[in-house]
C-alpha cells in the first residue's frame, strides 16, 4: 500500500475552563472534548522520484502549504522520531494533501486534526514503526489538541484533557446526537482569545467531574446542563456574529455553546427537524452552518 486516506474529524469542547496562568505565559485548562463528522480528508502517498522528500497541496488556497503548516511539521517530527527509535528505518518521500471541510480559525481544532490524521497515515504507510504512545507524545509536541485528534481519529471520539489539554483521559462517548456547526467567519486567534480571558476569573463553573459523571451514565440532559465554556464571557462581546449564531442556535438547540476559544458556535440536537430548521436559520443570517452528528 503506498497511499492512505484518513478522515480528520473537527472537535468540540462540551467542558472548558481555564485553570491557571502559568509565569512562562501558558495556561491550564480543564476541557472534555469531543469529536463530531464533520472532517477534512488527509491524504498521504509514497511518491518514487519525488524532487523534495515533503510536498503538501490543499484545497483551500488560505492554508499555507509549507513548513509552516502543522501537517509538515508533524511529517517532519514523525521521521525523526521513527528514525530515532529504529535504526533500519529509512525515510520514504511523500505527498500529502488536504482536502478542507472545516472552517479555519473556528476553535474547532481543524490544524490539530489534519495533523493528527497525517501521523496516523505516515504510521500505517510505515508498518506501525511506532506505537500509539509515541504517537501522542509527537502530538503533544505539535499542539495542546493533536494527542486528543489522534484518539479521535483513531476511534476514541470522547476524552477529558488536563494541564494544556495534553494530558489526555478518554472517557464514555457521547449519546448519539445531531450537531449544528455555525461558522460566523470572525477570527479569533488563540493567544488572543487567551489575553481576552486573563482578566476574567479562572474559577471553573462545578468543575469537570459533574461532565465525566453525565458521560458515564449516558444521560444527555445531564450532558446539556454541564456544558461551560469560559471563553464565551470573553469572546461573545468582541464577535458579534459569533453571539447572533449562539442566539439563533439557543432558540432550537437542546444546548448552544462556544467551541473552543471561538469563534464557531456549536448546538446538540436529540431532534433532527430541529437541527435542519436552525440550520436554515443561521444562513438566512449570512452565517454557514453545518449539520453533523456526534460520533
Amino acid at each position: 500500500m503506498t497511499t492512505i486516506e484518513i478522515s480528520a474529524y473537527a472537535k468540540i469542547n462540551l467542558y472548558l475552563a481555564v485553570t491557571d496562568k502559568l509565569p512562562n505565559g501558558y495556561h491550564t485548562v480543564e476541557t472534555v472534548m469531543q469529536a463530531i463528522s464533520l472532517h477534512d480528508t488527509v491524504t498521504v502517498e509514497i511518491t518514487e522520484n519525488a524532487v523534495a522528500p515533503i510536498s503538501l497541496t490543499c484545497s483551500a488556497p488560505y492554508v499555507p502549504c509549507d513548513e509552516t503548516n502543522l501537517v509538515w511539521r508533524a511529517a517532519e517530527r514523525f521521521f525523526e522520531a521513527a528514525e530515532a527509535q529504529n535504526p533500519d528505518f529509512r525515510r520514504f518521500p511523500v505527498r500529502m494533501h488536504i482536502e478542507k471541510n472545516i472552517p479555519v480559525a473556528g476553535g474547532l481544532a481543524g490544524g490539530s486534526t489534519d495533523a493528527a490524521a497525517a501521523l496516523i497515515a505516515l504510521n500505517r504507510l510505515a508498518h506501525d514503526v511506532l506505537d500509539t504512545d509515541t504517537l501522542l507524545a509527537i502530538a503533544a509536541k505539535l499542539g495542546a489538541d493533536v494527542p486528543f485528534c489522534v484518539l479521535a481519529n483513531l476511534g476514541h471520539p470522547t476524552a477529558l484533557g488536563l494541564h494544556w489539554g495534553e494530558q489526555m483521559t478518554v472517557l464514555p462517548s457521547l449519546p448519539a446526537l445531531h450537531v449544528v456547526v455555525a461558522a460566523s467567519g470572525e477570527g479569533c486567534p488563540t493567544p488572543w482569545a487567551y489575553g481576552r480571558i486573563d482578566a476574567l476569573p479562572h474559577d471553573p463553573e462545578n468543575g469537570y467531574i459533574p461532565m465525566v459523571d453525565a458521560l458515564t451514565i449516558g444521560d444527555p440532559d445531564a450532558v446539556f446542563s454541564r456544558m461551560y465554556n469560559i471563553f464565551e464571557a470573553a469572546i461573545f462581546p468582541e464577535r458579534p456574529l459569533a453571539k447572533q449564531c449562539h442566539d439563533i442556535l439557543s432558540r432550537y438547540a437542546d444546548r448552544a455553546l462556544l467551541s473552543g476559544s471561538g469563534s464557531a458556535v456549536i448546538g446538540l440536537f436529540t431532534d433532527p427537524t430541529r437541527a435542519e430548521i436552525a440550520c436554515a436559520a443561521l444562513r438566512a443570517e449570512g452565517a454557514a452552518a453545518h449539520l453533523c452528528r456526534t460520533l
